[in-house]
């Protein structure tokens, strides 16, 4: 009874480590992905805050090099990116858009950030 219990909980753990890889794609793949949801992960090159209070967090390279962008639009005071440095490994989710030819994801709430190494 213990061994078939072990079995199926290494089965489910399996599973669900199988199905994070899967949704997890870097920064360089996002653009592959335009349109869908995922969980990207990648280094974090510069963090730019614009006049207006947008804020850019430029993945790999800094701008206009960055190869994937992360947006805090002006008055989303519901995200905080005080822990993300440069040369920070971040992991977020949401869904992948095309901005001028560049993948991003809007961050609209906290919980999109899964994490900060």
């Amino acid at each position: 009874m213990k061994y078939k219990l072990f079995l199926i909980l290494f089965f489910i753990i399996g599973i669900i480590t199988t199905s994070y890889a899967q949704d997890t794609i870097s920064t360089k793949d996002a653009k592959n992905f335009i349109g869908e949801t995922k969980i990207v992960r990648g280094i974090v090159a510069s963090i730019f805050v614009s006049n207006k209070g947008t804020v850019l967090i430029n993945f790999d390279e800094p701008h206009p090099n960055a190869t994937f962008v992360a947006v805090i639009k002006p008055g989303n005071n519901g995200v905080s990116y005080a822990d993300v440095k440069k040369g920070s490994i971040m992991t977020i989710t949401g869904k992948i858009e095309d901005y001028k030819g560049k993948p991003e994801i809007i961050l609209n709430d906290q919980s999109q950030i899964i994490k900060v190494e």
